[in-house]
C-alpha cells in the first residue's frame, strides 16, 4: 500500500502536534515539581525557626537563632512579636496562673534580594506577663 505525500505530511503533522503537547506537559510538571521542592525547604526552615523560638523565654526582637540550628546561610530568619486578638477560649482565661499569648512571627528572608519568601505566625504562653 502507497502513501500520498499529503497523507505523510499530515501525518507527520499530527504527530509533531502530540509530540509537543507531550513535551509541553513535561515542562510544567518539572516546574510544579521545582516549586513544591522550594516550598517544601521553607516550610522545613521556618518550622525549624519556630521550634527554636518556641523554647525561648524571652520576647526579645533581636533574637537570633544559632547557626548550628539553622544552617542556611543564604537564608535569614526575621523574628518579631506581636499581640494576639483571640485568646484561650473562655473556660481557659480566668485560671489562677493562666499566661496570656503572644503571637511569634517569623518571617523567612532570602538574602541575595532581601526578599520575604515565607511566614508563619505562632502563638505561645507569653512568659514575661504576669499570671492571673
Amino acid at each position: 500500500m502507497k502513501f500520498t505525500l499529503i497523507e505523510v505530511v499530515v501525518a507527520l503533522g499530527i504527530l509533531a502536534l502530540s509530540m509537543a503537547g507531550l513535551l509541553q506537559l513535561l515542562t510544567a510538571s518539572q516546574e510544579r515539581v521545582g516549586r513544591a521542592a522550594e516550598e517544601w525547604q521553607h516550610t522545613h526552615m521556618l518550622m525549624q525557626a519556630a521550634e527554636y523560638v518556641l523554647l525561648q523565654e524571652g520576647q526579645d526582637d533581636e533574637l537570633s537563632i544559632p547557626e548550628e540550628i539553622f544552617d542556611y546561610p543564604d537564608y535569614l530568619p526575621v523574628i518579631t512579636f506581636e499581640e494576639v486578638v483571640e485568646q484561650l477560649p473562655e473556660d481557659f482565661e480566668n485560671q489562677q496562673g493562666q499566661l496570656p499569648l503572644i503571637g511569634v512571627k517569623i518571617e523567612l528572608l532570602r538574602q541575595k534580594d532581601k526578599k520575604t519568601v515565607s511566614e508563619i505566625i505562632v502563638d505561645r504562653f507569653n512568659y514575661e506577663a504576669d499570671s492571673l
